[in-house]
């Protein structure tokens, strides 16, 4: 009875839950970066590895899946050719003047957007999502796959977006914490050199004993 209940010890839990979880970062990773490549454009240089390994993942997948239509295999090539692009934009960023983003960067939206005049965080947080889902649906009725995988990237960018969002505002609030504790500990150091016998006190030069100055002949 207690090797059938070993899998479920507490400690085991948790080993169990750590591999899920870096399981599903790496899927959320891989299936919104294989539609930001679609949605984005200007990625940061070191980003460009992402999309590498979200093609590379799309294809893997793409071997496996039974009963594929054209479809998917045109998404495949778009993703090819996007990421050339992409690539061939990021490593001629410096020759032609642009700005270098961070090099982490999941990339900016294309300016087709801006007739919107919404903030960029809106459209990447739910429009773009929203976008994906929308797509999926007639793509489903064709090529059950690819439906599913939009749909998976969707909901994979959703939860990518917003939890950037709030890691961005946490982080926006402990800035802000820490700048009224550094002014409230200005205040008080303020307060303590005005003290009487805090302030700019006089050198204390050391003196010899008279003995040892004058010695006795």
């Amino acid at each position: 009875m207690g090797e059938l209940l070993q899998p479920w010890r507490p400690a085991k839990l948790r080993r169990y839950g750590r591999i899920g979880l870096f399981i599903g970062k790496w899927l959320m990773r891989l299936l919104s970066a294989s539609v930001e490549m679609c949605l984005r454009h200007n990625f940061g240089r070191r980003y460009l590895r992402m999309i590498f390994l979200a093609f590379t993942f799309f294809a893997f997948c793409v071997s496996l899946a039974p009963g594929l239509t054209i479809l998917s295999y045109a998404f495949l090539m778009n993703l090819l050719g996007l990421g050339i692009f992409h690539a061939v934009t990021v490593f001629t960023r410096r020759s032609r003047g642009a700005p270098e983003p961070h090099s982490f960067s999941a990339g900016d939206s294309w300016p087709a957007w801006q007739r919107l005049r919404l903030p960029q965080a809106v459209i990447q947080r739910w429009l773009e999502p929203a976008l994906c889902l929308i797509a999926s649906l007639p793509v489903s009725l064709i090529d059950p796959f690819l439906g599913l995988w939009l749909k998976a990237s969707a909901a994979a960018l959703f939860i990518k977006e917003q939890s950037a969002h709030w890691k961005a505002r946490r982080r926006i609030l402990d800035a802000l914490d820490a700048r009224l504790e550094a002014q409230k500990l200005n205040a008080r150091l303020n307060l303590y050199q005005q003290k009487p016998g805090h302030g700019n006190q006089r050198a204390h030069r050391a003196q010899l004993p008279r003995r040892v100055l004058y010695p006795n002949p």
